[in-house]
């Protein structure tokens, strides 16, 4: 069964500060080791679009897809229905106005996806979401507070599926572990020769996720 492997990055504030530096100097790292026939999804906030628009816009100009990873990184099922929507029609509205296009995927911070956001997404032109992950156990571990929402996303389907009439869901592709950076970095060779074997025979489609700020040297 031939496989479609799909690399994407969140981009973001360094992780717990107020600096941009895996912006500055994250993307710049990770360009470097991307092979240029490869052309990745850069999920990136809008704060971060708004602080640095022309390096966006040379990314788009590149190939490479500019998507919606929420404003400013707070959870969406956390926000009212009002608050969801005018941070929406706000990252629209800076995707308009700093490169010239409609927001094709979507991110929701810490994979904080709820029925009310899928519906926004819809209806404010979005083509598909990016946030469930299923069979991750992993997120329970971090995030346990939000067991309903962890518990929905863990038997989802494994492949793209339309969630809504018009809005296609991708998932981050996990077995257990979620294929991220964090499982690249602890599992040993061989675990992590067979992980990927393991997602091979589930997965049409193996989506991959790093965070810009894995390019760079933390506090």
């Amino acid at each position: 069964m031939a496989t479609n492997l799909v690399i994407s990055l969140d981009v973001e504030k360094d992780l717990h500060q107020d600096s941009f530096l895996s912006v500055t100097e994250g993307l710049k790292k990770f360009e470097k080791i991307c092979p240029s026939h490869v052309k990745p999804i850069l999920f990136v906030t809008g704060e971060v679009i708004e602080k640095y628009p022309d390096l966006f816009l040379y990314y788009h100009k590149k190939g490479w897809e500019i998507s919606s990873h929420g404003y400013s990184h707070n959870r969406f099922d956390a926000m009212n229905v009002q608050e969801k929507e005018e941070e929406i029609k706000k990252i629209v509205s800076l995707f308009k106005k700093h490169l010239g296009i409609i927001p094709q995927g979507f991110r929701a911070p810490q994979h904080s996806i709820d029925d009310s956001t899928l519906d926004l997404l819809e209806q404010y032109g979005f083509r598909y979401d990016s946030s469930y992950t299923p069979l991750n156990l992993l997120q329970l571990f971090f995030f346990h507070h939000q067991w309903k929402l962890w518990l929905k996303t863990f038997f989802s389907p494994l492949n793209p599926y339309f969630i809504r009439e018009k809005l296609l869901e991708v998932p981050v592709s996990s077995f257990l572990l979620p294929f991220v950076s964090l499982t690249v970095r602890v599992l040993p060779r061989p675990l992590l020769w067979i992980y990927i074997k393991t997602l091979k025979l589930f997965y049409k489609k193996i989506v991959f996720y790093a965070h810009s700020w894995d390019f760079i040297t933390l506090k």
